[in-house]
């Protein structure tokens, strides 16, 4: 089903301005002039700024673990879809953080808004993964007893932990870019050890 027209516009106004000014010094004027609304409109479609922010993210998510899941799918070997996958999860949330730069205040007021999006995404990934692990038995190349939706859980919060701890390793407030080689580095290891 398509998205309202008006929305749409809404929500990329909303991550031009969030990737150009950050979350905290975006207003709603801000976005409703990009997207040729007055503040009043924006309402109509949006109770505020924080609901426009994790619709933001949200489709953000989507289409980014959408485009991961057709990448890792390109690859003939399944072994090489899973290592692609969990890998790459990765690599890509060094190009989606700009949109979680906030202020410690704001960071607390979203944070259950911010538990909805990562249950409803976790959901999805370990779903995909739990697929390619049955399929990956199926054809003989992982010998994993069962390849149970736990087994897919525990490689998605193997890598989630690795992607954390780089994040945490640079400090409390990140301002540049962060490298996360040396943390695919270490599930590439890992994995190798896993899936053999």
């Amino acid at each position: 089903m398509k998205e309202n027209p008006k929305k749409e516009e809404i929500l990329q106004a909303g991550r031009d301005c969030f990737a150009r000014f950050g979350f905290d010094k975006t207003t709603l004027d801000d976005i409703g002039r990009i997207a040729g609304l007055n503040k009043a409109s924006l309402y109509y479609y949006f109770r505020n700024k924080e609901e426009i922010f994790i619709a933001v993210v949200m489709a953000e998510t989507k289409a980014h673990i959408a485009d991961l899941k057709q990448k890792a799918l390109a690859f003939p070997d399944v072994r090489k879809q899973v290592r692609f996958f969990l890998s790459e999860r990765i690599r890509r949330y060094g190009e989606v953080i700009h949109l979680t730069r906030l202020s410690v205040e704001n960071r607390q007021k979203l944070e259950p808004l911010f538990d909805e999006v990562y249950e409803e995404t976790k959901t999805s990934e370990i779903t995909f993964l739990t697929e390619l692990l049955k399929k990956g038995v199926a054809d003989n190349a992982f010998s994993f007893p069962e390849p149970s939706a736990s087994v897919a859980e525990s490689l998605f919060y193997l890598s989630d932990a690795l992607k954390h701890e780089t994040i945490r390793s640079g400090g409390r407030f990140i301002t540049g870019e962060v490298d996360f080689s040396g943390a695919i580095e270490k599930l590439e290891r890992l994995l190798r050890l896993i899936i053999r």
